[in-house]
C-alpha cells in the first residue's frame, strides 16, 4: 500500500511539474512574440488587423494556438496597446478543457 501511494505521488509532482513547465514555456512564448512585434520602429503605424494577425501567426509557430478572441489590439494616435489572454488546459475530459491555467501578456508600445 505505501508503494501504491508513494508512486501516486511521485506521478502526481511530475504531472504538477510538467503543468507547469507548459504554462510557462506558453507564457515565455507569447511574451517574447508581442515583444518582438511592439518594439519595432513604426508599430503605430501598422493597422490593428495587420498587428493582430503578426501576433497570432509569431504565437502559433512558436507552438501556442490562439484564436482572433484572445488579441486584442488598440491602435491610438502614437501609442499601440496589446493585449492576450488565453489558456493552457490541464485536465481536458471528452476534449473540454476542465483545469486550465489563465495567462496574459499585455504590452503598451509608442511614444505619446
Amino acid at each position: 500500500m505505501k508503494v501504491f501511494f508513494w508512486g501516486l505521488l511521485i506521478a502526481g509532482l511530475a504531472w504538477i511539474a510538467y503543468s507547469g513547465m507548459l504554462a510557462a514555456f506558453s507564457y515565455v512564448a507569447v511574451n517574447n512574440a508581442v515583444h518582438e512585434i511592439v518594439s519595432r520602429d513604426g508599430v503605430e503605424t501598422i493597422p490593428s488587423r495587420e498587428l493582430k494577425a503578426r501576433v497570432m501567426t509569431a504565437a502559433n509557430e512558436a507552438g501556442v494556438p490562439l484564436s482572433e478572441k484572445d488579441v486584442r489590439i488598440v491602435n491610438t494616435d502614437r501609442i499601440v496597446n496589446v493585449e492576450v489572454v488565453w489558456t493552457v488546459p490541464l485536465v481536458v475530459v471528452n476534449g473540454d478543457a476542465v483545469v486550465a491555467v489563465p495567462l496574459a501578456v499585455r504590452r503598451k508600445s509608442g511614444r505619446p
